[in-house]
């Protein structure tokens, strides 16, 4: 798990050299040996573990289906590997295969786009399905929202570089009084 996560989270150009971890490296051609770990070991070790989850027998011991989904990650968690490795490396070749230079894995990540649909969600609040019309609505609104905002702070497991925050000037001068209108 620790080489999965390591090659698919490599986040600037020397990253690998700085903490001596190759699975860091960016991605820069087709053949990298890291796409056969990916799709090769990684999975072919989940595929194995399932199916001698599936197929234990210890003598009399009979398990349950609970039981035997204690002893292996959910259904949704192995999909969701599945489809990971899958996507990123078939979307890493065609990249690299029409002229990208090297990729960052970690540039695949979708914590911005949770975040984003989740603002969503929140501004829904009981209304589960919106229609088309309330969605333009809710989203009008999200990019005013960031429009204004002073800063954006990264939420997510994943970090950027720190934000450079504008200086605020604040002032303790009472407000001109606004004149009546007749």
């Amino acid at each position: 798990m620790d080489r999965f996560f390591h090659c698919l989270n490599s986040r600037h150009l020397f990253e690998a050299d700085r903490t001596r971890k190759p699975d860091l490296l960016p991605y820069r051609n087709i053949n990298d040996p890291r796409f056969d770990f990916l799709q090769t070991t990684f999975l072919g070790y989940l595929a194995d573990w399932k199916a001698s989850v599936e197929g234990r027998q210890d003598g009399n011991i009979t398990y349950t289906k609970a039981d035997r989904q204690k002893m292996f990650p959910s259904h949704q968690t192995f999909k969701g590997l599945v489809m990971t490795v899958h996507g990123f490396v078939g979307a890493a070749h065609y990249l690299l295969g029409h002229g990208v230079k090297f990729i960052l894995a970690n540039k695949f990540c979708q914590d911005p786009l949770e975040e984003h649909f989740g603002r969503h969600r929140a501004m829904g609040r009981t209304a589960d399905n919106p229609t088309l019309l309330q969605f333009g609505h809710q989203e009008n609104s999200l990019r005013m929202q960031r429009q204004l905002a002073l800063i954006v702070t990264p939420r997510g497991n994943v970090h950027g570089a720190p934000a450079q925050r504008p200086v605020v000037q604040i002032s303790t001068s009472p407000l001109k009084k606004k004149q009546k209108q007749n």
